[in-house]
């Protein structure tokens, strides 16, 4: 007689009672398995789906959406396309009385609100409610994508006109969320024109403490070519201060094209920072050296410092001769601390430099006064001028602290067939480093290659770079003479193993990859932009010689080809790109655990 095999323990088979055991899961348990499920998806919400979730009469729940394709013409149809839509938290409160009641009274799925588009904002709404006191995570989005979304004046294309609309809708969402601001945790602005930012830093300054926000990123996305002078003098001054002073808990802040009062009376909460981010600021609204010396050593956790054409201001020639200067610190007793004013300042946990858009003479001027000791990634983006001494100097003992670079200069690193130097600098213990663009001569890029000796990734856009970027990543030719016995010819950055970059061909790069396979010191991971040319056959190679090989979408800025031709079109030289996008608009922006948003 043949084995019955027992089905009643089994999760996939339903009890012959009738009884549904997930309902008999305690409501405590049933609202953390509801948490897990939208964490996941909760930074991928869709912007289009403004919905109204209500109850109705007969006691069903409907989510209908003001944004949509051709309305579905079955029953069934409209059934999968509403699964289709609706976002995980929203899903499961349509399960049944119960589950609904246990999703709305869990106020981690109701957390993460966004301002997207225009009004009226029902999802939001309903989501603050909901949070009740949950802590939030708060996005205002006001960009303007195509001309259309304002009227604009045919003089002045990039300012909105007096009477814009889009100030009174700032406002609004500023009203909506200030009630709640004991209980924000992050909060992000993106807007297209600085009077609307104004307009929300105005509220800023009246909503009162922050006790709980740890993420404050305001985003001012404007193009300009003056970073001279503030372009609205008259919104230039600030009398109010935000948050009262205070925000003990803050420490990521990203500052892109808006200031602050800068002093320690009027900014209390920028000290105790682990990310700072100060982006695109015009030369008069930048802060002060002193303040700008401040805030880094009041930040001694710091961690990643992104510079994007934003420094203390003034001119190197205006700052102390040197060392990072300022109003003498104080303890915690109120007494003033003995500082070395003349000494570098040690950040010694700052793992992530971003330098950007800045000038040789001020990084020549800044870089020596600040000690990285813990340094390990580091990107760069600087253009039009030659920078072969900035990188010299990265390149240099000079660049580390004087405890650290005098033990390790008499330290020999040479081994045979790999590069090496009797001298060690900033860049030695780099394991990333992002290039974008920089002007340098080959000799000091050599130079550089030759102190890479921890680093394992590597981002090359050679579309502004020049080809021996790539071309000094091949194992260099023995010196001539050797004989048969001689040792092998250098090979530089002898543990990159991930290689991302624009710019390079299929050909080159399966050059590359066999070259430095053959050395024994093969890539295993490779991203290269989709818009450049590699065929069938250099994908499938590539596939198979590499670990991973995958593309990614490049940014606007890489997108070189695009560029030039339309320049070449644009005979008067005043060229709009009617279909720009910001690469990073896909990814909804509100991902508030890892927010540091890149200048490039």
């Amino acid at each position: 007689m043949a084995d019955v095999i027992d089905l009643s323990s089994n999760p996939f088979v339903p009890p012959k009672d009738g009884r549904c055991l997930i309902n008999e899961l305690p409501s405590e348990l049933l609202a953390h398995i509801f948490t897990l499920g939208w964490t996941p998806e909760r930074d991928h919400e869709s912007d289009e789906d403004d919905f109204e979730d209500v109850e109705s009469d007969d006691g069903t729940y409907s989510t209908t959406s003001s944004e949509g394709s051709e309305p579905p013409h079955t029953e069934q149809e409209e059934k999968d396309e509403q699964e289709r839509r609706l976002p995980f938290n929203v899903l499961v409160s349509h399960v049944c009385a119960r589950w609904r009641a246990v999703a709305i009274d869990n106020p981690l799925l109701w957390s993460h609100v966004r301002f997207i588009g225009d009004p009226p904002y029902d999802r939001a709404t309903t989501y603050l409610e909901r949070a009740k006191g949950a802590p939030l995570a708060i996005t205002i989005d006001r960009t303007v994508q195509d001309e259309d979304d304002f009227s604009m004046s045919e003089e002045e294309p990039d300012e909105p006109e007096d009477n814009d609309p889009d100030l009174e809708i700032i406002g609004g969402i500023m009203d909506l969320i200030l009630p709640h601001v004991a209980h924000w945790q992050a909060l992000q602005i993106m807007v297209s024109f600085y009077p609307h930012m104004h307009r929300a830093l105005q509220a800023l300054g009246a909503a009162g403490p922050a006790p709980m926000l740890e993420v404050l990123q305001l985003y001012h996305y404007e193009d300009t070519d003056e970073h001279l002078r503030f372009k609205q003098p008259e919104l230039r001054a600030q009398p109010f201060r935000l948050f009262d002073g205070v925000a003990p808990r803050l420490t990521a802040v990203a500052l892109w094209g808006v200031h602050l009062n800068w002093d320690k009376a009027s900014s209390p909460f920028l000290s105790g920072l682990t990310d700072l981010e100060l982006a695109y600021h015009a030369r008069d609204v930048r802060p002060s050296f002193a303040d700008f010396a401040r805030i880094l050593r009041s930040s001694p956790d710091l961690r990643t410092l992104t510079l994007c054409l934003s420094c203390p201001a003034g001119t190197p020639a205006d700052w102390p001769p040197s060392g990072m200067p300022e109003v003498a610190p104080e303890n915690a007793d109120g007494a003033a601390m003995d500082v070395d004013s003349t000494a570098p300042l040690v950040l010694p946990k700052l793992t992530d430099l971003v330098l950007a858009y800045l000038e040789p003479v001020y990084l020549l001027s800044l870089l020596p006064r600040l000690a990285l000791p813990a340094l390990t990634s580091l990107a760069l983006d600087l253009e039009e001028d030659d920078y072969s001494d900035v990188l010299a100097y990265l390149t240099s003992p000079r660049s580390l602290p004087a405890s650290s670079s005098s033990s390790l200069t008499r330290l020999e690193l040479r081994r045979p067939g790999i590069a090496g130097t009797p001298t060690r600098s900033l860049l030695a213990n780099l394991t990333s480093l992002k290039i974008a663009s920089l002007p340098a001569s080959e000799a000091v890029v050599r130079d550089a290659y030759r102190q890479l000796e921890k680093l394992t990734a590597l981002n090359l856009n050679v579309a502004y770079l020049d080809g021996f970027w790539v071309d000094l990543l091949f194992p260099q030719e023995p010196p001539a003479g050797g004989g048969s016995g001689a040792p092998p010819g250098e090979l530089l950055l002898p543990r990159l193993e991930t290689l991302t970059t624009t710019g390079v061909d299929g050909a080159k790069m399966r050059e590359l990859v066999e070259a430095r396979a053959a050395r024994g010191r093969p890539l295993k991971t490779l991203l290269m932009n989709q818009e450049d040319d590699v065929t069938e056959e250099d994908e499938e190679w590539l596939g198979k010689h590499v670990e991973r090989f995958e593309y990614f979408e490049g940014s606007d800025d890489e997108d070189v080809d695009v560029f030039e031709e339309v320049l070449e079109d644009d005979e008067d030289g005043d060229w709009e790109d009617e279909d720009d996008e910001d690469a990073d608009e896909d990814e909804e922006g509100d991902d508030f655990d890892e927010f540091i948003v890149m200048p490039f």
